[in-house]
């Protein structure tokens, strides 16, 4: 097992889409650029296309690399270039897998407000944050895949896709911050869209990777339950399982 690490600040471009493909223009591309190696400019895509093993999901990339040859070097990049990238940037895994994670839940805890309109919406996250009540607003159950579409569709046939895309960015810049991530800024008109910083998890501990074999692996599994530590037990499993998976 690997521990998977944050980037201590994310300078991001979110984009919604109908279609298949997103645009990058050169102003866009030239705002995530970063010489600060502790942050990372990405690339966030969410599209609506018909598509049920798309639709509805995150797709994030490192922006520097992701136009350093083939298509993007157009500034655009189509989903199927989004979904190879992403299996080589293994750097940004806890970003994908926070998000991953928590976006479904996230839209259903403010579907309501979303659904009144975008000024309801960041006011009431916005206050949540500032409270520090967010992760409250959010349940642990999770959302079924059809409850996920269909959040996702009411907001776009709500507003229409120019305004879904405003509150699904807002969205995920929120849902970033139960990251720990203890600032965050939401570009309206200037670039890049989002920026999130003050990433708490460095100011607090120490980065630690593990290497085990699987035996060694189940072996901790059991004696952090037999020691109660029932939290601990169900954050290694979801790290045992992702690591299955990949």
């Amino acid at each position: 097992m690997t521990a998977r690490r944050f980037p201590k600040a994310l300078r991001i471009e979110s984009k919604f889409t109908t279609g298949t493909t997103i645009a990058i223009p050169q102003r866009e591309r030239e705002a995530l650029v970063t010489k600060d190696q502790d942050v990372v400019g990405v690339i966030a895509a969410l599209f609506w296309s018909g598509k049920r093993d798309v639709d509805g999901r995150w797709f994030i990339v490192d922006a520097a690399e992701s136009f350093r040859s083939g298509p993007g070097d157009a500034g655009s990049l189509a989903v199927q270039d989004l979904q190879r990238i992403e299996k080589g940037q293994a750097w940004l895994a806890a970003v994908r897998d926070h998000v991953e994670q928590t976006w479904p839940r996230f839209l259903r805890a403010f579907r309501d407000e979303a659904l009144v309109g975008h000024e309801a919406l960041c006011t009431e996250l916005r206050e949540l944050k500032r409270v520090g009540r967010l992760r409250e607003r959010v349940a642990e159950d999770p959302v079924l895949e059809l409850e996920h579409r269909n959040g996702v569709r009411e907001i776009v046939d709500s507003h229409g896709a120019a305004i879904a895309g405003h509150i699904f960015q807002d969205l995920l810049a929120y849902l970033l911050t139960l990251a720990g991530y203890a600032r965050v800024q939401i570009n309206p008109i200037g670039v890049p869209d989002i920026v999130v910083s003050e990433f708490r998890g460095d100011l607090t501990s120490n980065v630690v990777t593990l290497t085990l074999t699987r035996e060694h692996a189940d072996r901790l599994v059991q004696l952090c339950q037999a020691a109660g530590e029932d939290d601990l037990v169900e954050a290694l499993k979801r790290d045992f399982d992702r690591d299955r998976k990949s």
